[in-house]
């Protein structure tokens, strides 16, 4: 899978999970995604130059970051 449909897969995640739907994406190095989840300002940073394990250390990151919201039965992982 293309880095860039992995970005866009966790950015429409992410945006389901907030409280009000809406997100704000950024980039100066790095690619933040920031959304009020469970009533606090959260944010998540992607790599912009990834390596072939991508997949895998965004999945791990995203886990952890899920993890931290502590939300009751979250929907699947899309990548």
């Amino acid at each position: 899978m293309k880095c860039s449909k992995i970005n866009k897969e966790i950015i429409k995640y992410l945006q389901d999970l907030t409280d009000d739907n809406s997100i704000v994406v950024s980039q100066h190095k790095h690619i933040k995604i920031e959304g009020v989840y469970a009533g606090k300002k959260r944010s998540l940073t992607l790599a912009v130059s990834p390596s072939s394990l991508y997949q895998r250390y965004v999945r791990s990151s995203l886990r952890r970051f899920i993890k931290s919201l502590e939300i009751e039965n979250p929907p699947d992982i899309p990548i």
